[in-house]
C-alpha cells in the first residue's frame, strides 16, 4: 500500500460514514508518518487499512452500526475492494492494545480533496511507537517482522517502545489473557531484537534471524516461536474474532 491508496480508504470512510476524520489502526497508519520510500518493504504490503470511526470514541454506542457500514461497502470482497485491491475493515477500539495517552499524539493525515471542502477528510494515524507497542504486545509473527523492520532501519528504536510500554497499557476490556505475562514477553522479545539489530561493514543494519537459545518465557515472544507458543494472545473481537492492528 502507498500513501495514495491510504488517503483514498479515508475519503471513501469519511464519505460513508459522512464524518470529517477517521482513526487510523493497524499497520498502515505507518503511511501517516512515512512515505513508502523511506520504509522498509516489510511495513506496507498489507492492503488493508484498519478504521475506527472518530464516533468510536466520542459517542460509542453508535459504533457498531458504523463498523457493519464499513465492512459491507469498503470491506474485503466489496465492489470497493475489486475496484481498487485494497480494502477498508472496521475496527472498535476495544480490540486494540495501545498504549495510554495513544489518542493525544494521532499523526494528521489530510487527504487532499479538491472537489470537496465539506469535509476536511483526515486520517488519524498512530504514532509509531504506539504502533510498535500495539505490535509488540500482539506477538505475532508478522507483528515481530514489521516492528524489527522498523527498528533495523532505526526509524524507531526498541528503548523507545519499552519506554512506552513502561509508560502504561490502555488494557481493552477484551483482553484475555495474563497482563504481566503479556507485557514480560513484549520486554524480553525487545531486549532480544536490541541485543540482535547488527551493524554491517558498510553502515548498514541488520537483524539475524536465527533463533537463540533461550527459555519458554523468550521463545515464545520470538517470531520463529510455534502457534502453540503464542496461542489466543490478544483480545478478542465483539464479533467474535482475534483481533490485533
Amino acid at each position: 500500500m502507498n500513501r495514495e491508496e491510504l488517503g483514498r480508504a479515508i475519503k471513501a470512510a469519511c464519505a460513508n460514514l459522512d464524518e470529517p476524520r477517521v482513526i487510523v489502526l493497524g499497520s498502515q497508519s505507518i503511511l501517516g508518518s512515512f512515505d513508502t520510500d523511506e520504509l522498509p518493504p516489510a511495513t506496507f504490503l498489507s492492503r488493508e487499512v484498519d478504521i475506527l470511526p472518530l464516533s468510536g470514541i466520542t459517542d460509542p454506542p453508535s459504533v457498531e452500526d458504523k463498523l457493519l457500514l464499513l465492512d459491507a461497502r469498503l470491506g474485503e470482497d466489496s465492489p470497493f475492494h475489486t475496484a481498487f485491491g485494497f480494502y477498508v475493515e472496521g475496527i472498535h477500539k476495544d480490540v486494540v492494545v495501545l498504549p495510554k495517552n495513544w489518542d493525544n499524539r494521532l499523526v494528521h493525515f489530510v487527504v487532499d480533496d479538491d472537489a470537496s471542502t465539506r469535509y476536511g477528510r483526515t486520517g488519524l494515524c498512530l504514532d509509531p511507537v504506539d504502533l510498535c507497542v500495539s505490535k509488540t504486545i500482539a506477538g505475532r509473527e508478522k507483528d515481530y517482522e514489521f516492528v524489527a523492520a522498523l527498528v533495523t532501519e532505526q526509524l524507531v528504536t526498541a528503548t523507545a517502545i519499552q519506554d512506552r510500554i513502561a509508560s502504561g497499557i490502555d488494557w481493552p476490556p477484551t483482553y484475555i489473557e495474563d497482563q504481566e505475562r503479556s507485557l514480560a514477553r513484549a520486554q524480553s522479545w525487545l531486549d532480544h531484537l536490541s541485543s540482535r539489530v547488527v551493524v554491517r561493514s558498510d553502515g548498514s543494519r541488520a537483524t539475524p534471524t536465527s533463533p537463540p537459545t533461550a527459555g519458554p518465557e523468550i521463545t515464545a515472544a520470538l517470531p520463529w516461536a510455534s502457534a502453540s507458543d503464542r496461542a489466543d494472545v490478544g483480545p478478542k473481537d465483539p464479533r467474535g474474532e482475534q483481533r490485533g492492528t
